[in-house]
C-alpha cells in the first residue's frame, strides 16, 4: 500500500512536470523559458527514469539508490541558473551551465565506475554547499534588483521579486529534507519531499510564467559602461519637467526610464541621476507621486469610481493605486474624498 502511493506521487509529478515543460515551450524564446524547458523536461525524465526502481528491493539496495540520487543531482546547476537569470537576467551565458555541471558529472561517473560511497558522500556534500551558495547570493541579490527596478520602472507588476524571498525559504526546507532523503531510503520521506517541491514548483511556474521580461531595460551593457555624470545639464533638467508638467507622461501605465532617454535625446544612465541626485527619489517614486497627484485632482473634481481614476492616472492595477496612495497622502482615497 506504501509503494502504491509513492507510484501514485511519481505519477502526479511526472504529469505535472510534462505540461509545465510544454507550457514553457510554447511561451516565448526568451532565456527564461527556456531554462524553465529545460528544468522541467529534467525534472521528467528523471521521474520516469525512477519508476522502474520504485519499490520495496529497489529501496533496501543502497547501491541503486545512491545511484539514483547521485543522477538526479545533476540537474542543480539549472535550479542555481534559473535564480541568476531572475536577479540578473541577461548576463549569464549557457555554456556556463555544462561548466558547472562538470562536478556533478565525474562524481557521478566515479561512483557509477568503483561503487565507491565516498564518491557519493561528497557530491551530496558538494550538492548541499552548492545549492546554499546560490540560495544566499540570490537573497542578496534580490534587494539589489528591486532597487534597479525602482530606477528604471514606473511600474513592479509582474516584475518584482518581493515573492522569491518566500520561495528561497521553501528551497531551503527542500534542501535540508532532500540530503535526509539521501540519508534515509524511507520512502515516507520521499513522497514528503516529493509533494514539497510538487507544490512548490507549482507556485514557482505561476510567478515566473508572469514575470515579464525588461532584460534590456535593467542590463544594458551601453548604459553600464557609461560615465556616470555628477551633474545635470540645466536643459535636460527642464525637459524633462516638460514632459512631466506639461505632456504628462506619468499617466503611461508602462513608462520605462528609456522612454525619457529618448524623448530628450540622452541616456538612462544621465537622466537616472537627474532623479537619484536632483529630486532625491527613484524614477519610481518620482513617477508615482505625479500619479497620485493627478489622482487627487480626479477624486476632487470627478465622480468617477477609484477603478476608473486608478486607471486614468497611470496605474497598472487598483491594488497598486491603493497601496501607493495610502503610503503617500496616509489614508485611502475613498477617505481623501470623504475629507475633501
Amino acid at each position: 500500500m506504501k509503494y502504491n502511493f509513492v507510484f501514485y506521487t511519481y505519477g502526479l509529478c511526472t504529469m505535472f512536470y510534462a505540461v509545465m515543460a510544454w507550457i514553457f515551450w510554447r511561451k516565448d524564446n526568451s532565456r527564461m523559458s527556456r531554462l524553465m524547458f529545460a528544468l522541467m523536461v529534467a525534472l521528467w525524465v528523471e521521474c520516469v527514469k525512477d519508476l522502474p526502481f520504485l519499490g520495496e528491493n529497489s529501496s533496501n539496495n543502497s547501491f541503486i539508490w545512491n545511484l539514483i540520487t547521485s543522477i538526479d543531482m545533476i540537474v542543480i546547476p539549472i535550479y542555481a541558473f534559473i535564480l541568476m537569470e531572475l536577479v540578473r537576467p541577461g548576463t549569464h551565458a549557457f555554456k556556463k551551465i555544462l561548466i558547472h555541471e562538470i562536478p556533478f558529472l565525474l562524481l557521478l561517473i566515479l561512483y557509477a565506475i568503483t561503487k565507491f560511497e565516498l564518491f557519493f558522500w561528497v557530491q551530496v556534500g558538494w550538492a548541499a554547499i552548492y545549492g546554499t551558495t546560490y540560495l544566499i547570493w540570490t537573497e542578496i541579490n534580490i534587494p539589489r534588483y528591486n532597487k534597479l527596478l525602482e530606477e528604471r520602472l514606473s511600474y513592479r507588476e509582474h516584475v518584482s521579486l518581493n515573492w522569491l524571498q518566500y520561495i528561497l525559504y521553501s528551497f531551503y526546507a527542500m534542501l535540508t529534507l532532500w540530503v535526509i532523503s539521501c540519508i534515509y531510503a524511507y520512502a515516507g520521506v520521499e513522497i514528503i519531499y516529493m509533494y514539497g517541491t510538487l507544490i512548490m514548483w507549482m507556485v514557482v511556474c505561476y510567478f515566473i510564467y508572469n514575470q515579464e521580461q525588461v532584460n534590456d531595460e535593467l542590463f544594458n551593457k551601453t548604459d553600464m559602461n557609461c560615465v556616470e555624470s555628477k551633474v545635470v545639464d540645466d536643459s535636460v533638467a527642464v525637459r524633462i519637467e516638460s514632459l512631466f508638467v506639461d505632456q504628462n507622461i506619468f499617466l503611461n501605465p508602462c513608462l520605462k526610464l528609456s522612454d525619457v532617454a529618448k524623448m530628450i535625446g540622452s541616456n538612462r544612465t544621465y537622466v537616472s541621476n537627474y532623479f537619484n541626485r536632483q529630486k532625491q527619489m527613484t524614477f519610481y517614486e518620482y513617477v508615482n507621486r505625479k500619479r497620485i497627484e493627478h489622482a487627487c485632482r480626479l477624486l476632487i473634481q470627478t465622480d468617477d469610481n477609484l477603478n476608473a481614476i486608478s486607471e486614468n492616472s497611470g496605474f497598472n492595477s487598483l491594488s497598486t493605486f491603493h497601496r501607493v496612495f495610502v503610503k503617500l497622502k496616509g489614508c485611502t482615497p475613498t477617505d481623501f474624498r470623504k475629507q475633501v
